[in-house]
């Protein structure tokens, strides 16, 4: 694995070499659309509104562009985002105020982006003392509607039946096809204790309609159990102290065995829908002897990383079985893809979701900030995670994506654990008990009743 490790740095390097990080010299083409934009603007905006505010307004446009264009993580070309501003603006009326232009502009471009994750968020206004409360999903905008990823665990959308892969398709009666993934989640935010009803879409024909309360919650982050002469570390989502938690669970654990170490972990992190991407590379830190972990890669070198592991393996070597599915993401992945390329644990269940790039705000002072994706993450065998998703070795519960050189084990086949009856996880401990091997599992599943 580390052969794979290496090359790839020198692919980074090859990269990083090469890599924008200023903006282009604007060709005669990019300096026409720039005027046309600016006699565009100044034919709408109110003559009588000061001077200073006129052209700071003019100015952040173009501030915005010059930034999408030597940061953003597709190529985007001068004239052609000067073209999509100018096209805003010029459906107005004579006489707009120069902030308003500005904002128009603005918004169609980060529309015209394609990205999920762009954001124009102007200065924060107060809430007037009030107390707002949330519903704890994790989503992102599919072809212009909102997806959830999966709710936190714990968190008031969990209690009311929201479930990965579910289409919100109205809040509050409201039709949101075509909105910002920011401008939906400030609409299903609102006053503590209030009520948001969200219509949702299933499998793709079943609609529901479902009332959520908004409130504050606590997203437990990290949990553990044994199971036998095994360790079950639950892990639902990477917030601040996850790391720690973690190691807390490993001497906790120990004690509960009455000294002994485990034969084994198992690391469920199914429905985990990321969280804190430090966090996640100091989990999979703390099971790597060395090697790296992931690594950002963008059109711009500012901000690309390769991370390391550095401390040692906390578990010294003993076997790790990671449970995942198709809510798995961002984060959650990198941990995933992690010790599944360093050959530290074999992944049981069904492909991850596939998010894996990086967002970065850009700050304009008092007229607001931009976020847009910047750089995606790539594994240590050189694979990026965006839409691709972290394939495992043995495949439970089917997954109707290509998956070629993986084991497969129905999940009807695989008896069941714990309290909540779970079948992955009674197939997770039937691994662990073959020596933690594939054929010897395959072998082991009881047959078909």
């Amino acid at each position: 694995m580390r052969s794979h490790s290496r090359l790839f740095v020198l692919f980074l390097f090859a990269v990083f070499a090469s890599a924008p990080g200023t903006l282009p010299a604007a060709t005669a083409e990019d300096k026409a659309a720039l005027s046309a934009l600016d006699a565009t603007f100044r034919a709408r905006v109110d003559p009588d509104a000061p001077a200073a505010d006129r052209e700071r307004a003019l100015a952040l446009i173009h501030k915005v562009i010059e930034r999408i264009v030597s940061s953003y993580i597709e190529p985007f070309d001068i004239r052609e985002l000067a073209n999509f501003a100018a096209s805003a603006i010029s459906p107005f009326g004579n006489g707009m105020k120069p902030a308003d232009l500005a904002h128009a502009a603005i918004d169609t471009l980060v529309r015209r982006l394609d990205d999920p994750y762009a954001t124009f968020d102007r200065r924060r206004m107060t809430t007037g003392g009030r107390r707002t409360g949330g519903i704890g999903i994790e989503a992102t905008i599919v072809d212009g509607r909102l997806k959830v990823i999966a709710p936190l665990e714990g968190s008031p959308a969990q209690k009311a039946g929201i479930q990965p892969g579910d289409l919100i398709l109205e809040i509050d009666r409201e039709p949101i096809q075509g909105i910002t993934l920011s401008e939906a989640m400030a609409k299903i935010r609102g006053p503590l204790g209030s009520e948001v009803l969200l219509r949702i879409l299933r499998h793709g024909s079943r609609k529901i309609g479902l009332p959520i309360e908004r409130t504050r919650y606590k997203v437990r982050a990290l949990r553990h159990s044994v199971l036998g002469q095994f360790a079950y570390i639950r892990i639902a989502f990477f917030g601040p102290n996850t790391e720690k938690l973690l190691r807390q669970s490993l001497a906790a654990i120990q004690t509960e065995m009455g000294g002994v170490e485990p034969q084994g972990y198992i690391v469920d992190l199914r429905d985990n829908p990321g969280g804190l991407v430090g966090q996640a590379i100091l989990v999979a830190d703390a099971f790597l002897e060395r090697g790296m972990i992931v690594a950002t890669l963008g059109r711009d070198a500012t901000g690309a990383r390769k991370y390391d592991a550095y401390r040692g393996d906390f578990i010294k070597g003993r076997p790790i079985i990671v449970l995942q599915n198709e809510a798995t993401a961002s984060a959650s992945e990198i941990l995933s893809a992690a010790l599944k390329d360093h050959r530290r644990a074999t992944i049981m269940g069904t492909r991850s979701y596939g998010k894996g790039i990086v967002q970065t705000v850009y700050p304009f002072g008092a007229q607001g900030t931009i976020k847009f994706t910047t750089h995606k993450y790539m594994t240590a065998a050189g694979i990026p995670i965006h839409g691709v998703g972290v394939l495992p070795h043995i495949i439970v519960n089917g997954d109707p994506r290509p998956a070629y050189g993986a084991a497969a084990a129905p999940i009807e086949r695989c008896p069941t654990a714990g309290a909540a009856q779970d079948k992955m996880l009674g197939c997770a401990l039937l691994f662990m008990t073959q020596g933690a091997a594939i054929e010897p599992f395959l072998k082991a599943l009881p047959s078909d009743r």
